[in-house]
């Protein structure tokens, strides 16, 4: 036999093992079970993708304001360190001038004055840190959506192997009140970098 007929003969033994198992599949009832899946897997994707990006703006925002925010309260830090080292230099002269202590009193008043604006300021950006954090409450419900997905997919695939292996299927697991997590169930950061990793975020 040539190896074009020893192929041929392969693609044909191939295709009739693919028509048995379609078969099979529809007198199950998987055929529809299983385009059921395929048509939920691109959105659990699409949904993924959108936390990813809603996290990912997230925290460009957040870095953002914190970058923007720092130089101001440096250059406060080092003003009120001067305006002290000041001050103490003048408690410590024994004839101080009222032109002396005038001065560094309009000095104190002007850096006090800076001081309310710079606490405005932060005040500001912190609010929009917390404003950029919105995305964490429809996060957690996109999430939980896929976590049902995936699964429901196990449970159906489960379902589908032991079927084809002459096996009872596994009784689907109890549904269980969303609770907080102890320690020993918690799940480690690490664990949810690999994941999302793993998914290309």
């Amino acid at each position: 036999m040539s190896d074009l007929s020893a192929g041929a003969e392969a693609l044909d033994h191939l295709d009739e093992r693919v028509q048995r198992l379609g078969a099979t599949l529809v007198e199950l009832g998987w055929d529809q079970a299983l385009h059921r899946l395929a048509d939920e897997m691109p959105d659990a994707r699409e949904q993924l993708r959108h936390v990813g990006s809603m996290t990912e703006t997230a925290a460009n925002t957040v870095l953002n304001l914190v970058d923007a925010t720092q130089p101001a309260c440096q250059l406060a830090a080092r003003e009120r360190a001067a305006l002290a080292r000041h001050i103490d230099s003048l408690l410590a002269t024994p004839n101080l001038s009222p032109d002396e202590a005038r001065a560094a009193l309009a000095d104190a008043a002007a850096q006090l004055h800076a001081g309310t604006q710079l606490a405005a300021a932060v005040a500001d950006t912190l609010t929009s840190i917390m404003l950029a954090q919105d995305f964490q409450d429809l996060s957690g419900q996109v999430i939980n959506k896929v976590v049902g997905i995936i699964s429901h997919t196990e449970e159906q695939l489960q379902r589908l192997l032991a079927q084809s292996e002459g096996r009872a299927s596994p009784a689907a697991p109890p549904t269980l009140l969303a609770g907080p997590q102890v320690p020993a169930k918690a799940v480690a950061q690490s664990e949810v970098d690999d994941l999302l990793a793993s998914m290309g975020f």
